[in-house]
């Protein structure tokens, strides 16, 4: 009977340790941030560590305290980069896009519960199995609008068709891995759907409600109050921008690609503009209110209750009442681009990482700074923290052992 007890005690103390450093590590307070340190000036030297192994292209990194930029890093095998040279930031358009729309939101000259039919003259929703009249500007900034397009923009070599805007929505020649159409195919803001054609939706709208085209009104409306002077839509309007070196896979250098997708896929821009782009949202600025944006941060939609998107920016907070998280990253296809941007309008501190050459390094560096930031464990965080925890769980082990085996001898010397 005392054998058994004491196979249980032990059996009992590996279970509790075990379920302790399980929790530490699914809740993050085992969990270890890349430095102990509070300084930008560590985080920088930390993160940038083994930047040469991981890099085979270039990185341009800045980090923003207190709303203004406090620390900057640049890296490249090649040409040189610094804060105004210019880099396809891929998905990271969406989030600089949505200015563009609530501008016009503020401007009462577009409704955001309104279905987008209603605005659309040059091409329309087709017919689907749902209410497409529940499509409307509000979901469509929030991926909530029931598109199954699954887009993932590749843009156009140089001497390839550049298809319209209503080519592209009918079916989009760009996308060789997904169906690439317009379409409902879920019921609208029943689920989280990443679309690329909601956002071509949208730009096509700002092209029907403005007159403009695109470029001409994202230009006026957002790059030039926010004196984003080396930022643009369209490459070619601006040939005399820095632009950073563009690899494909296999390392070689390529050119830019250009797309029909604008607002979702095709902005270039540089750390200093993208800077001034983030420290845009945490005050009022001559674009938007600062009512707009927190109204824009506020989850619209949900994974297993989490709030993952707002009106334009990702949200990255994971329902944490002590920061509100907000931003985007982006990914290149034939050509490889990470880019990430990330700003806490609570403590407003941000960073911007960007990247040719590596397809995750920014948006990792940008999963640590969450980490660092607020305490939020992201996949990186806790695959980089495995081999830490498996070494506390066999070293609490061996301690169980070790006291168990004294407190059996204790007992045993006593008797």
């Amino acid at each position: 009977m005392k054998v058994f007890k004491r196979i249980a005690w032990i059996g009992l103390s590996v279970l509790v340790w075990t379920i302790f450093v399980g929790l530490g590590f699914i809740n993050g307070f085992l969990l270890r941030g890349i430095t102990s340190s509070d300084t930008s000036e560590a985080f920088i030297e930390v993160s940038t560590e083994e930047i040469e192994n991981e890099v085979e292209g270039s990185l341009a990194m800045v980090l923003i305290e207190d709303g203004e930029v406090s620390q900057d890093f640049f890296y490249s095998i090649d040409q040189p980069v610094n804060g105004n040279t210019v880099f396809p930031v891929a998905s990271v358009s969406k989030w600089v896009t949505s200015f563009g729309i609530m501008k016009l939101v503020e401007q009462g000259k577009v409704d955001l519960d309104k279905p987008i039919d209603d605005y659309l003259t040059r091409w329309h929703l087709p017919e689907s199995d749902f209410d497409n009249r529940k499509v409307t500007v509000r979901r469509l900034l929030s991926h909530s609008a029931g598109l199954v397009d699954d887009l993932g923009y590749e843009g156009f070599a140089r001497g390839e068709k550049v298809q319209t805007i209503e080519e592209s929505l009918t079916k989009a020649s760009d996308s060789p891995y997904a169906e690439g159409v317009a379409r409902v195919g879920v019921e609208p803001d029943t689920e989280y759907l990443y679309s690329g054609a909601g956002y071509t939706i949208l730009q096509l709208l700002i092209e029907e409600i403005s007159g403009q085209s695109f470029q001409d009104y994202m230009t006026e409306a957002v790059f030039e109050p926010l004196r984003m002077n080396n930022s643009t839509f369209v490459l070619a309007d601006k040939p005399n921008l820095q632009l950073a070196q563009l690899y494909k896979e296999d390392g070689t250098l390529t050119e830019p690609r250009t797309f029909t997708a604008l607002a979702a896929a095709s902005l270039f821009t540089s750390t200093a503009d993208l800077s001034k782009f983030l420290i845009a949202n945490l005050t009022d600025n001559p674009v938007l209110r600062r009512e707009t944006i927190l109204q824009m941060s506020k989850p619209e939609t949900f994974i297993n209750k989490i709030g993952v998107y707002g009106l334009g920016p990702h949200l990255y907070s994971q329902n944490d009442a002590q920061s509100n998280i907000i931003g985007h990253d982006g990914s290149g296809g034939t050509i490889v681009i990470n880019t990430a941007a990330r700003v806490n309008i609570k403590s407003n501190n941000g960073i911007i990482a960007l990247t040719m050459g590596n397809p995750s390094v920014a948006s990792e560096i940008a999963d640590e700074w969450l980490f660092w930031e607020a305490g939020i464990a992201d996949f990186v965080v806790m695959q980089r923290n495995i081999p830490f925890l498996i070494k506390l769980l066999v070293v609490g082990y061996l301690v169980i052992l070790a006291v168990s085996i004294s407190i059996i001898r204790k007992v045993k010397s006593e008797s």
